[in-house]
């Protein structure tokens, strides 16, 4: 039987979500604070973080869909085999789990790509050559995960045994561990995020 682990799933969940998150230096306050109330003026900075905001909160909707309807497929599992009473009525649950399963995640994978990539700083302010570095050891992390659920989905729909099931599954999980390892490497090269991120650099 081919059965996608649900820690398999959970990681990959989970660094498709590292490989799109919004770094805290966007957050950070770009004026200095003031005890006025005057509503201070919109630069690129703070247009380009409200746009970014946005999209952070689309990619939340997508994953909140994901985790939704992986709730749903361990519910409808839980109860099938609380009823099964014979072994193939639990290879069924588990089956019918498995396809929900991997419906739920290519279509997560496929609303996170359609997404397409978050908006790039403007240029010419403190952070943005930060931001840049970040985004872009997100991305690439990203888009090796994406690659490697690619060839997991086609190998376990190739899988004709347990063992061709679980290779492909090593295979998948090795290939996350480097992405995350280089993604890791790559922020570890980036240093300390700005002070004042969001101020003009002249």
């Amino acid at each position: 039987m081919k059965s996608i682990a649900t820690k398999s799933l959970a990681v990959v969940a989970l660094v498709v979500a590292m490989g799109v998150s919004i770094p805290a230096v966007a957050f950070a306050d770009s004026t200095t604070t003031s005890t006025s109330t005057t509503a201070t003026a919109s630069t690129p900075w703070t247009t380009w973080r409200a746009t970014w905001v946005t999209y952070v909160q689309g990619l939340k909707s997508i994953d909140g869909t994901f985790h939704s309807a992986m709730e749903s497929a361990r519910t409808t599992l839980k109860a099938a085999l609380a009823a099964a009473t014979t072994s193939a009525e639990r290879q069924a649950a588990i089956a019918a789990f498995d396809v929900s399963a991997e419906a739920a995640l290519t279509a997560h994978v496929s609303a996170i790509t359609a997404a397409g990539d978050p908006p790039p700083p403007p240029s010419g302010y403190n952070g943005t050559a930060y931001v840049d570095g970040l985004q872009a050891a997100n991305e690439a992390c990203r888009t090796s995960v994406i690659a490697a659920q690619g060839t997991l989905a086609t190998a376990l729909t190739a899988a004709t045994t347990p063992q061709e099931a679980h290779t492909a599954q090593l295979t998948y999980e090795q290939s996350v561990g480097t992405a995350t390892a280089t993604r890791a490497s790559a922020l570890l090269a980036l240093g300390t995020p700005p002070s004042h991120p969001g101020q003009p650099l002249s």
